[in-house]
């Protein structure tokens, strides 16, 4: 409807578990949905809260509220917007953590430009395979594994879901929890390296494989 804006609430501030939200700002959420969305308020597939009615001529007032409440954060549909299951954390059924694995690498990719730079990139973690993360349709999955009673993660590249749903390919042996941020950061080195103008990650991974990704992921560290 003219005048009106959807409005997207970010509950991936770096530092939070993705998804994340107390019961005070749930609390002042409701009454937000209240004052600015008719009282609509929607959870998305991808943790994330909606207003789905908003006056546009309101948006501004809308968004001092949420900055100060934290959310606010501008990384909606970017790296750090990390969709991300319970895990070993709360789960009994996860072969691993999740949230500390999210949060490394939130903490790493702390940075807004470089992440509006990178653009569309969706990052799922699943503690097993169970997959309540979607790990498998992730542009970037990370799934744990068991090793021997030890936490490790398996990364694909490629997934995505929609129109051109496909499942991620897995790029080669698992890591350990502690080389993740760096995993992440190789991966992105190929693509900012090889990518096309305004060429979204997963397309970069369609056109050139998983094959310039593993290497230079797996290539000994000088």
């Amino acid at each position: 409807m003219p005048g009106y804006s959807i409005v997207t609430l970010s509950l991936k501030k770096t530092g939070v578990p993705p998804g994340d939200a107390t019961s005070d700002q749930m609390d002042t959420v409701a009454d937000l949905a209240d004052a600015y969305s008719f009282g609509q308020l929607t959870v998305s597939h991808e943790q994330n809260l909606i207003f789905t009615d908003v006056r546009q001529s309101q948006l501004l007032a809308l968004w001092s509220e949420l900055k100060d409440l934290g959310l606010a954060t501008p990384n909606i549909g970017l790296l750090t917007d990390i969709v991300c299951c319970p895990g070993g954390d709360f789960c009994s059924l996860a072969n691993a953590k999740s949230i500390p694995i999210a949060e490394a690498i939130q903490r790493r990719f702390d940075d807004l430009d470089y992440l509006h730079d990178l653009g569309d990139i969706d990052l799922n973690i699943s503690g097993c395979m169970n997959a309540c993360g979607h790990h498998h349709v992730g542009h970037i999955g990370v799934l744990g594994v068991d090793k021997n009673g030890s936490e490790w993660y398996q990364v694909t590249i490629g997934g995505t879901q929609g129109e051109r749903a496909a499942i991620g390919k897995v790029i080669g042996p698992s890591f350990a929890a502690h080389e993740m941020p760096d995993v992440v950061a190789r991966l992105l080195d190929v693509y900012v390296n090889r990518r096309f103008t305004d060429e979204r990650f997963v397309d970069t991974v369609r056109r050139l494989g998983i094959d310039p990704f593993k290497e230079h992921v797996y290539a000994p560290a000088h």
